[in-house]
């Protein structure tokens, strides 16, 4: 009973956690961060919510011309206008963009020009965020109809990365406290203690759209080449190395190959390359000694495990924990996983387990 007592206790916390209200992240409800999603719309009243860079060493606004023709935009007949940038001078159509930011609502006058290469399609200068302050360093503190923070898993399917180093750092410790409840009094078996913790952070950074078909893209290119890494009788190590680097090749191609759909040029860091080689080496394990079912649940316990400690990351709460008191979170996580490292009793789902013995043992008696 203590353990389904303290089972229940952890899921009503994670869950009142994780459907807290949004609330603001800052100071109070002008501060905006460095990236911020905004809803743009164009003359036809179409519209797309998407994710703006708060520039403010620019002076005026510019739009994507991709994003402004999907908007309704007719380019060739706006006015130009001269622009000089470190490329140098060009000629640029402007359009005026409807744009709403933090629950304001504003026309700006917007250059467009190319911005697929660029990690966001909207770039917002000083003229457009004046009466609004902007904390460098954050990124996601509003939606475009609120001041308040974005949830967690429109975070994650944002595909922005939304906290800060420091912040990263402070929330590793509760992360950790999180593997060590699920391991030791739910008894939650996973590819690797805390591979993980390192997945969620690479999935609160690039997103889940792209997180995780990039680790079962991972995944899949391991298990294609393990007949070959298993016939030439390498040592782990060794073995180990070669998928390092062939876990990094793919990534590298899909950088190439997906580069030209505009994503940040850094994206491709942001998976773990060790951690995700030596999950899939135990992929392989589990696969020959415990069979394909066991394998495929177990990398489906860790990649859900990843998303729900990323949630839990990315939470307007916890982010807010994080960035006001880093160090003191850090400590209040490590003395509670010392706490619950003390644990003896049964797991929960050792109870689950032994509950048909038990019940037979009853009947019997």
């Amino acid at each position: 009973m203590k353990v389904l007592a303290a089972v229940a206790g952890l899921g009503v916390l994670l869950l009142a956690v994780l459907g807290s209200p949004d609330r603001p992240l800052g100071p109070g409800p002008e501060v905006i961060g460095e990236r911020e999603m905004v809803r743009v719309s164009g003359p036809t009243g179409k519209s797309a919510e998407v994710l703006a860079l708060i520039d403010t060493g620019a002076s005026a606004s510019s739009l994507d011309t991709g994003l402004a023709r999907e908007l309704g935009f007719d380019l060739a007949a706006a006015p130009e206008i001269t622009v000089g940038s470190a490329l140098g001078r060009e000629r640029r159509p402007v359009v005026d963009t409807t744009v709403r930011l933090a629950g304001r609502s504003f026309v700006a006058k917007t250059s467009v020009n190319n911005r697929s290469k660029r990690e966001t399609p909207v770039l917002l200068g000083r003229q457009d965020v004046q009466g609004l302050h902007v904390a460098v360093g954050k990124r996601l503190l509003t939606q475009p109809d609120a001041t308040a923070a974005p949830s967690a898993l429109r975070i994650l399917f944002a595909k922005a990365p939304a906290i800060d180093p420091v912040s990263m750092m402070a929330l590793l410790p509760l992360a950790a406290l999180l593997i060590v409840l699920l391991r030791v009094v739910v008894g939650l078996n996973t590819l690797g203690t805390f591979s993980p913790v390192l997945l969620a952070l690479a999935y609160a950074q690039s997103g889940l759209p792209l997180g995780v078909p990039l680790t079962l893209a991972m995944f899949a290119l391991g298990f294609a080449l393990q007949p070959l890494l298993r016939g030439l009788h390498l040592p782990r190590v060794a073995r180990l190395g070669v998928l390092i680097a062939i876990v990094t090749s793919g990534l590298i191609a899909a950088q190439l190959g997906l580069g030209s759909f505009g994503l940040s040029d850094s994206w491709g860091m942001s998976l773990p390359i060790v951690v995700t080689a030596i999950v899939t080496e135990r992929l392989w394990e589990a696969w020959d000694l415990d069979g394909v079912r066991a394998a495929a649940t177990g990398a489906a316990l860790t990649m859900g495990t990843a998303v729900l400690v990323a949630s839990l990351l990315l939470t307007p709460y916890v982010r807010e924990l994080a960035e006001a008191v880093p160090l003191q979170l850090a400590v209040v996580c490590a003395v509670w996983t010392a706490v619950v490292g003390t644990y003896r009793g049964l797991r929960l789902s050792e109870l689950f387990r032994f509950a048909p013995a038990a019940r037979a043992q009853e009947g019997a008696s």
